[in-house]
């Protein structure tokens, strides 16, 4: 069934209860809102943030209750700020019965004005957290509703815990809604610990479980790993007892239940890995929004490199008359894609750096740029023009962003590793890059297929460093540091192509080993440039540098620039 927003439509597994689905552009400043019209109730789901929203929703249920006089339930999936700013801000008919429902841990955090576990603290104008009364706090000892002042009617919540086919009882609650018609409510903590989730004949609103293990999600306040892997179980259950046709989350459009139960198994083998993950409060947002920075510059360089080579090959494939082979190689790997979403991100970045939108809504943007560009460098026919080399220097800065956004600490799992060793190896992957790809040529001189392939890779890996003349002073003391190697070679890599990017023909690496540190000297007989590397492409080195327990300094000496990296030593006893 598809379901329309902003319409009057039947639910689905009902005869009697229409619904009204808002949906709002996704973000974390106001979330949907569903308004249900059962024969005896009128039910608002999520009010949201906007004072807009708010205007509409009021109007809506002043509407339906002009058609029919029926009391106003509100209810709270959850009590995070997005969700809640709205529950006491309608503007309904004169004695309108309105009772508020939530769990009892978000009343609670709403009654007391916690800005923590309402996430208050996220947005920028310091909104005032809703202190609105809540008539019933639902898992908890109050079972039953205050007598209504206008009907005198009791409305009463029963408590009916599910029997699971593992013997254990999930909480659940529900409401008549007259004509044999009802809502049920089920505990389903994990994003939050007072999440919980409404059905409606075969129609389930799910709040922001959908999300609940995506970088920039995972961690906030009440987040709980061991909660959220229980409630997956419990809900993953619930879509395969086949009485869930509709899902509605928190944000974004409603999806059939089948796809859903597809997206929450994708979700559960993803929270597998996230037992660890650390809070994710201010602190560690802000130092995450200006990662996003870093990362931005970091990876639109790297994809230049990868446009600018398979540029390269198009354009040599041309003027051999080749122009069937020159527009498939553009257009097997999308390179308009990828420079349009780098160009996007830029522009959400330079606007969202020239307004008050919370900070967590320009990582949650990185977050989606960054998969994004994860699925386009996963075709299989990107890892064949270009090698994986590059390929996946790309790719591992895009799973560290993601890992540090989910709070995950990447790097603990690199081994250690010989600094001398690991630039020998980048040398001779510069050099062997050069030598081989002659004697493939030659070799497929025969073949002209054969031959337009082999040109195209050669093309492809050629390095912005292949005219370098490199010199090697290497230290005679053991350098084994406790280092990642692989993001070792990521930075070395990328501080070499960058000093290559001004136009020098020489770059001079020496290493030491001083006062327990392995050191590393990056400079050149010709001048280096400060603009040699973007300022935040250098803050990105150094980030990941300093999680690996070094550090990155730029030094000046005589007007010329060197890089000096310092990584702890490892000694054995």
């Amino acid at each position: 069934m598809k379901i329309e927003a902003n319409v009057w439509q039947k639910v689905p597994g009902t005869s009697a209860v229409e619904f009204f689905p808002i949906i709002t552009k996704p973000s974390i400043v106001s979330s949907n809102c569903y308004i249900f019209a059962g024969p005896n109730a009128i039910v608002i789901i999520d009010p949201g943030a906007s004072t807009e929203q708010t205007k509409q929703i009021s109007q809506i249920v002043s509407n339906s209750l002009a058609a029919r006089w029926r009391p106003v339930w509100v209810f709270l999936t959850h009590c995070h700020q997005d969700h809640s700013q709205e529950a006491a801000g309608f503007e309904l008919p004169a004695n309108t019965e309105i009772k508020r429902f939530a769990h009892h841990a978000g009343a609670d955090a709403l009654e007391r004005g916690d800005r923590n576990l309402t996430v208050a603290y996220l947005y920028p104008w310091l909104p005032e957290v809703c202190r609105a009364r809540f008539d019933c706090k639902l898992f908890s000892s109050a079972q039953n509703l205050p007598p209504s002042p206008v009907s005198n009617d009791l409305t009463e919540l029963h408590t009916e815990p599910v029997l699971m086919p593992d013997g254990g009882k999930w909480d659940r609650q529900w409401l008549p809604l007259g004509a044999n018609e009802h809502i049920d409510i089920f505990h389903t903590p994990g994003h939050s610990a007072c999440s919980i989730s409404l059905q409606v004949g075969s129609l389930l609103v799910l709040g922001d479980l959908p999300f609940a293990a995506n970088p920039g999600l995972c961690g906030l306040d009440g987040w709980n790993h061991a909660d959220l892997t229980e409630t997956l179980r419990r809900v993953e259950w619930l879509l395969k007892s086949g009485g869930i046709a509709v899902c509605c989350p928190g944000h974004g459009y409603c999806i059939p239940g089948e796809t859903m139960l597809e997206k929450l198994r994708v979700m559960a083998d993803e929270t597998r890995g996230l037992a660890m993950v650390d809070l994710l409060n201010a602190d560690r947002i802000g130092d995450l929004k200006t990662y996003v920075d870093e990362l931005l510059e970091e990876t639109a360089a790297l994809l230049m490199i990868l446009s600018g080579r398979l540029y390269t090959v198009s354009f040599y494939l041309s003027l051999l008359d080749e122009e069937a082979a020159a527009e498939g190689i553009v257009a097997a790997v999308n390179i308009e894609q990828i420079d349009g979403t780098l160009s996007e991100f830029r522009r959400f970045v330079e606007a969202f750096n020239a307004s008050a939108v919370p900070e967590l809504t320009a990582v949650l943007k990185g977050v989606q740029v960054a998969r994004s560009l994860q699925q386009i460098l996963a075709a299989e026919q990107v890892t064949q023009l270009l090698g994986l080399s590059l390929v996946r220097r790309v790719q591992r800065r895009l799973d560290d962003f993601l890992s540090a956004v989910r709070g995950l600490q990447f790097l603990n799992a690199e081994t250690a590793g010989d600094v001398n060793e690991l630039i020998d190896g980048i040398l001779r992957r510069e050099k062997s890059a050069q030598e081989s790809a002659g004697a493939d040529l030659f070799a497929a001189t025969d073949d002209d297929q054969l031959f337009i392939d082999t040109l195209t890779r050669r093309l492809a890996a050629h390095s912005p460093a292949r005219d370098i003349v490199f010199e090697f002073a290497r230290t005679s003391r053991p350098t084994l540091a406790n280092i990642g190697t692989e993001r070792l070679d990521d930075i070395l890599t990328g501080l070499i192509e960058g000093i290559a990017g001004t136009g020098v023909k020489n770059i001079q690496i020496a290493t030491d080993v001083i006062t327990n540190h392995v050191i590393v000297r990056l400079s050149s007989r010709q001048p280096i440039t400060a603009t040699a590397l973007g300022s935040r492409r250098l803050d990105l080195y150094n980030r990941t540098l300093g999680w690996l327990g070094g550090e990155l300094e730029r030094c000046e000496h005589d007007g010329n620039r060197e890089f000096i990296i310092r990584l702890p030593a490892l000694t054995f006893i």
